[in-house]
Protein backbone atom coordinates (compact mmCIF):
# COMPACT_ATOMS: atom_id res chain seq x y z
CA UNK A 1 0.00 0.00 0.00
CA UNK A 2 1.38 3.25 -1.04
CA UNK A 3 0.14 6.56 0.22
CA UNK A 4 0.80 9.35 -1.94
CA UNK A 5 2.19 12.63 -0.58
CA UNK A 6 -0.76 15.06 -1.43
CA UNK A 7 -3.02 13.19 0.86
CA UNK A 8 -0.34 13.08 3.68
CA UNK A 9 0.26 16.64 3.44
CA UNK A 10 -3.49 17.31 3.84
CA UNK A 11 -3.82 15.21 6.91
CA UNK A 12 -0.74 16.67 8.54
CA UNK A 13 -2.27 20.15 7.56
CA UNK A 14 -5.18 19.45 9.25
CA UNK A 15 -3.69 18.06 12.31
CA UNK A 16 -1.01 20.73 12.97
CA UNK A 17 -4.24 23.31 12.50
CA UNK A 18 -5.93 21.48 15.33
CA UNK A 19 -2.68 21.31 17.27
CA UNK A 20 -1.56 25.11 16.32
CA UNK A 21 -5.37 26.32 17.56
CA UNK A 22 -5.21 24.38 20.85
CA UNK A 23 -1.91 25.89 21.27
CA UNK A 24 -3.05 29.24 21.11
CA UNK A 25 -5.19 28.81 23.70
CA UNK A 26 -2.58 27.67 26.14
CA UNK A 27 0.35 30.30 25.64
CA UNK A 28 0.84 29.43 29.61
CA UNK A 29 3.54 26.90 28.44
CA UNK A 30 6.81 26.24 26.62
CA UNK A 31 5.73 23.31 24.23
CA UNK A 32 2.87 25.25 23.00
CA UNK A 33 4.67 28.44 22.48
CA UNK A 34 6.85 26.32 20.33
CA UNK A 35 4.06 25.12 18.43
CA UNK A 36 2.51 28.75 17.52
CA UNK A 37 5.67 30.20 17.55
CA UNK A 38 6.24 30.77 13.78
CA UNK A 39 2.66 32.18 13.44
CA UNK A 40 3.80 34.53 16.52
CA UNK A 41 6.78 35.86 14.68
CA UNK A 42 4.50 36.44 11.74
CA UNK A 43 1.94 38.18 13.49
CA UNK A 44 4.95 40.10 15.17
CA UNK A 45 6.41 41.29 11.50
CA UNK A 46 2.64 42.56 10.65
CA UNK A 47 2.29 44.42 13.61
CA UNK A 48 6.11 46.23 12.98
CA UNK A 49 5.21 47.23 9.39
CA UNK A 50 1.40 48.14 10.87
CA UNK A 51 -0.18 45.64 9.42
CA UNK A 52 -1.17 43.67 12.07
CA UNK A 53 -4.36 42.27 12.29
CA UNK A 54 -6.64 41.90 15.41
CA UNK A 55 -9.57 39.74 16.42
CA UNK A 56 -10.35 36.81 14.15
CA UNK A 57 -7.47 38.04 11.68
CA UNK A 58 -5.05 37.24 14.57
CA UNK A 59 -5.95 34.04 15.45
CA UNK A 60 -6.54 32.90 11.90
CA UNK A 61 -2.98 34.16 11.18
CA UNK A 62 -1.35 32.28 14.25
CA UNK A 63 -2.65 28.99 13.56
CA UNK A 64 -2.75 28.80 9.72
CA UNK A 65 1.14 30.09 9.78
CA UNK A 66 2.01 27.72 12.05
CA UNK A 67 0.04 24.80 10.35
CA UNK A 68 1.95 25.33 7.38
CA UNK A 69 5.21 25.55 8.78
CA UNK A 70 4.85 22.90 10.98
CA UNK A 71 3.51 20.61 7.65
CA UNK A 72 6.58 21.59 5.98
CA UNK A 73 9.13 20.75 8.22
CA UNK A 74 7.20 17.45 8.84
CA UNK A 75 6.67 16.95 5.38
CA UNK A 76 10.30 17.46 4.07
CA UNK A 77 12.01 15.03 4.97
CA UNK A 78 9.67 12.59 3.11
CA UNK A 79 10.16 14.38 0.13
CA UNK A 80 13.55 14.44 0.26
CA UNK A 81 14.06 10.80 0.40
CA UNK A 82 11.12 10.46 -2.28
CA UNK A 83 13.64 12.32 -4.72
CA UNK A 84 16.93 10.71 -3.62
CA UNK A 85 15.36 7.93 -3.74
CA UNK A 86 14.43 8.60 -7.80
CA UNK A 87 18.31 9.46 -8.54
CA UNK A 88 19.56 6.51 -7.01
CA UNK A 89 17.29 4.08 -8.52
CA UNK A 90 18.83 3.02 -12.14
CA UNK A 91 16.73 4.01 -14.99
CA UNK A 92 14.21 1.81 -16.48
CA UNK A 93 14.50 0.93 -20.24
CA UNK A 94 11.66 1.92 -22.42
Amino acid sequence: MRIRLRYLAIALLVLTSIAAAVALGHMNNLPAFIAIAPGYLVQAWLFETHRALGGFGYQVTMVGVSAVVWTLIIISPAVALRLLRRLVRPGRAA
